[in-house]
């Protein structure tokens, strides 16, 4: 009644007041970036982010700023990650980015950071204003993820690592739709930013391979393939593990309660 339509308008406020704000950093950041000596930014533009083919002129401006200006790429990097999975946008070309201008732990680090917040911010935007578009553009998929995330309420945290893993199912979908078929942030937020690390890891090392051969225009080597194979076959096995995990805690509890039963 009028409790719950107090507690939508709340939420409906503070999921505007927090993308108001957060959109507020990101614009100020861009506008405050320190002059450059050069031409190496010419052009350069955040419709860029959505370019992988320009990902070299990216990298080029991205290091010149780095090299003067560490704190303010970093800082400026972090807010542009987080807005573009706030709002379901891709940032796999930020993830190359990352793995070609830091070194790998740190790359792992941020860009998994902001995988956790980025869709945490999702998580609340969705659940406080997207609601009826996403139940209209996707009712057969909400309600199998709503069917599968009842059955599996006793392992959330497993079933959240398994969706991040499974490549049925894109991020962006499950940031949208977890808040709308009961799944809990907590689980939500510590799968972000664990269940992700495989596939970032992927891209953070293409980054560094292309930060390698950037004078050579970015063409990969027979290393990179071999590595990328690797690395996609260990992600597969990967996203069996959850999968594993619950269903034997499944044939445990099956076994205990058949034994009650006797």
């Amino acid at each position: 009644g009028a409790v719950q339509r107090t507690a939508m308008y709340i939420r409906k406020r503070s999921a505007l007041g927090l993308l108001l704000a957060h959109g507020s950093l990101v614009a100020w950041l861009l506008r405050s970036a320190p002059a450059i000596e050069g031409n190496v930014c010419d052009g350069i533009s955040p419709a860029l982010l959505l370019d992988k083919d320009r990902i070299q002129d990216l990298w080029a401006c991205a290091s010149a700023y780095q090299e003067a200006n560490w704190w303010h790429v970093t800082a400026t990097f972090m807010a542009v990650y987080i807005a573009m999975k706030g709002l379901a946008g891709p940032a796999f070309t930020l993830c190359i980015l990352a793995g070609a201008l830091y070194p790998l732990p740190l790359a792992q680090f941020l860009t998994g950071v902001g995988e956790a917040f980025g869709s945490s911010a999702c998580y609340l935007l969705s659940g406080a204003l997207a609601r009826p578009v996403v139940g209209r553009l996707f009712p057969a998929k909400l309600e199998a993820l709503r069917l599968r995330a009842e059955a599996e309420k006793e392992h959330m945290l497993i079933f959240n690592v398994w969706l991040r893993m499974t490549p049925f199912l894109p991020n962006w979908f499950c940031n949208l739709a977890c808040p709308l078929v009961g799944v809990p942030l907590r689980p939500f937020f510590v799968a972000s930013l664990f269940g992700t690390q495989g596939s970032l890891l992927f891209l953070t090392l293409t980054g560094a391979t292309l930060r390698d051969l950037g004078e050579s225009r970015f063409e990969l080597g027979s290393s990179f393939r071999r590595r990328a194979l690797l690395l996609a076959a260990l992600m597969a096995v990967l996203q069996c593990v959850p999968l594993l995990f619950i269903w034997r805690q499944k044939r445990r509890a099956a076994a205990a309660a058949s034994r009650k039963e006797v």
